[in-house]
């Protein structure tokens, strides 16, 4: 065996077990979800059409929540006028589990966004609005609301909304969230016109006919982050624990 290489050997398998093992660092907060209560429910009317309609709810670390909603309605010319409507409606209920001991003081950190188009056509008009979401628990409560969005009369809308972060202290225990979010189209009466609509789902959630066509102003936009999002995290403060210094970890002495 070549000198060198019987060097190499020698003093890399010290060095693999000295090596300190990666530190992971646990929340000292989670949250645990509970009973959901959620709905979408559509209307319309004439000619109007409704896609979407989802509310998904995704929990990335044992610390965060994501809710998303995502809908879209349009409604185009018709004798006696078109309209279409989508309510969306989220009950959570969550507990707050302190995960060490030594915890003293928890809060909740919420944000939420709001990403997508609203087009009134020439005669039509269109709406988002009631974007919020209420969190109540411990004898506290949050308020967070996004700002209503209207287009009419040949405007056309490109949204990116955001609020938050806001705080809220909890407690070990229970937490309500109850979120809300309304998309409204509508098209007087008329048999010529382009559809007005509030597109706030990726595709296909309606067709590219029902939402501008080939002249649709946002033509090309991406569209895979469309929909109002929320997301809860919970953490907490603890006391450090002592750091020992490097010579301790590796060999345990005193």
């Amino acid at each position: 065996m070549p000198k060198f290489l019987a060097f190499v050997i020698v003093f890399a398998i010290p060095m693999a077990i000295l090596a300190a093992p990666p530190e992971t660092k646990s929340p000292t907060v989670s949250i645990l979800l509970r009973d959901r209560h959620a709905q979408t429910t559509p209307t319309r009317e004439g000619t109007a059409h409704c896609g979407g309609g989802n509310i998904d709810v995704q929990q990335p670390a044992p610390d965060t929540i994501v809710i998303t909603l995502t809908g879209a309605v349009s409604a185009a010319d018709h004798p006696c006028g078109s309209s279409a409507s989508m309510n969306l409606e989220f009950g959570q209920a969550i507990d707050v589990v302190f995960e060490q001991p030594n915890v003293k003081d928890a809060k909740l950190t919420i944000e939420a966004r709001a990403i997508g188009m609203v087009r009134s056509g020439k005669k039509g008009s269109a709406s988002v609005t009631g974007a919020s979401l209420t969190a109540t628990g411990n004898g506290q409560s949050l308020a967070l609301s996004l700002p209503d969005r209207n287009v009419a009369g040949g405007e056309n809308l490109s949204v990116n909304d955001k609020a938050g972060p806001m705080e809220m202290p909890v407690a070990a225990g229970p937490v309500s969230l109850h979120a809300c979010w309304q998309l409204f189209a509508a098209h007087p009466k008329a048999l010529l016109g382009k559809s007005a609509s509030a597109e706030f789902a990726p595709d296909p959630a309606l067709d590219p006919l029902w939402v501008g066509g080939p002249r649709d102003p946002f033509h090309g936009a991406g569209k895979k982050d469309l929909g109002f999002q929320i997301t809860v995290r919970a953490s907490g403060d603890a006391p450090a624990a002592p750091k020992l210094d490097k010579v301790t970890r590796l060999t345990g002495g005193k």
